[in-house]
């Protein structure tokens, strides 16, 4: 009985001595002035202006129709700031819609693009009030300023087997017409008033570029550069590079292709493996960037084979290049489930910083 005295006697003498303990600590805590905490410190700096910096498109989870993409916002800088939920913190009562899929800015309007919403949201970037939508669209991707108060954004068609340009008046935030293409018309560039346009196929396969006359409205030619293009890219000497993925079909697959085009011509082509994707350039226009089997690969427009060895040894799911710093950004979507990040890299492929942003960063836009 003794013995049972003494270990009761303990437990109650330790359990008084956590609880003196956790007071003092509270007390003690209560009695030092907190650090400023990082919204201090952003006050301290001031408002964030949405002039200079890098905008992430967030695609959001997918698996259901009220899932929403975001927007993350990250100033440029060593110490710089970011608002991960941009769109949402300056419109609370609205939200993008499903499989938001790419942005851009047009005269101090950001147009950001919701797939499977079949809409357009326009917002100020000055304080990124929303403006309005533009709708009638049918599974919108990208969009293009072609003349003065005109964009043209590709489109899948509803089922996304009927490719098109539509024609919007920006004025009006209103669909002009619409221009047929082939299917899963994607990225589009500009050269000699002629809209260049990559078709992927959307939930088909295709493998043109198309030609079309800004003035008229007219395709002009359709050139073969492979299957699925979809990314595609102007150099220093005016010259066209597409990107296309090639396929996967059951247990063969078919590789992709990187193109140049001169006056409309193939001529020069290389095999790369299926799945790459996501082409992108230099500020200089003399050095190419993609992703493939998991890494980051680069390409000197001069150089007459393809890198076997990795430029940034990551899975990124897409990469940009900073018009600004020709930092390399590149997209992390983790497990595709939770917040992912991005990473900036130096010209010369060393991780600068990192930052966390929405789930499923897609494409960037750079302001």
């Amino acid at each position: 009985m003794k013995i049972h005295r003494n270990i009761y006697a303990m437990i109650i003498l330790n359990k008084f001595t956590f609880l003196l303990t956790l007071l003092v600590m509270t007390l003690a805590t209560a009695c030092v002035p907190g650090l400023p905490d990082e919204e201090e410190e952003d006050k301290e700096k001031g408002p964030l202006e949405f002039t200079d910096g890098i905008y992430v498109i967030n695609q959001g989870l997918t698996q259901n129709t009220d899932q929403f993409g975001s927007l993350t916002f990250v100033e440029r800088g060593e110490d710089g700031r970011s608002i991960r939920d941009v769109y949402r913190n300056n419109n609370p009562t609205r939200e993008l819609g499903n499989r938001t899929r790419s942005m851009r800015v047009i005269n101090q309007l950001g147009y950001i693009i919701s797939t499977n919403a079949n809409r357009i949201d326009v917002v100020n970037v000055d304080n990124f009030q929303y403006q309005g939508p533009i709708l009638g669209l049918e599974k919108p991707r990208f969009i293009l300023p072609v003349s003065p108060g005109i964009a043209w954004v590709s489109q899948w068609g509803d089922d996304g087997f009927q490719g098109s340009i539509a024609v919007v008046d920006l004025s009006t935030n209103t669909v002009l017409r619409t221009i047929p293409v082939r299917p899963g018309p994607e990225e589009m560039v500009i050269q000699n008033g002629n809209v260049y346009v990559a078709n992927s196929g959307g939930f088909l396969l295709d493998s043109v570029v198309t030609k079309i006359d800004i003035e008229t409205e007219t395709i002009l030619k359709e050139i073969e550069v492979g299957l699925q293009p979809q990314s595609i890219e102007i150099d220093v000497n005016r010259s066209l590079w597409v990107l296309t993925r090639g396929v996967q079909e059951f247990d063969q697959s078919r590789d992709g292709r990187l193109v140049q085009l001169s006056n409309d011509q193939v001529t020069r082509e290389f095999v790369v493996d299926q799945g790459a994707g996501n082409l992108t350039i230099n500020n200089s226009g003399d050095r190419l960037y993609y992703t493939m089997r998991g890494a980051v690969f680069a390409h000197p427009i001069t150089q007459s084979s393809i890198s076997l060895a990795p430029f940034i040894d990551f899975p990124y799911l897409t990469v940009a290049v900073d018009p600004q710093t020709d930092h390399i950004i590149g997209a992390d979507a983790r497990n595709f489930q939770v917040t992912g990040r991005i990473v900036i890299h130096s010209p010369a492929g060393e991780e600068l910083e990192e930052h966390t942003v929405g789930i499923v960063p897609i494409d960037f836009w750079f302001e």
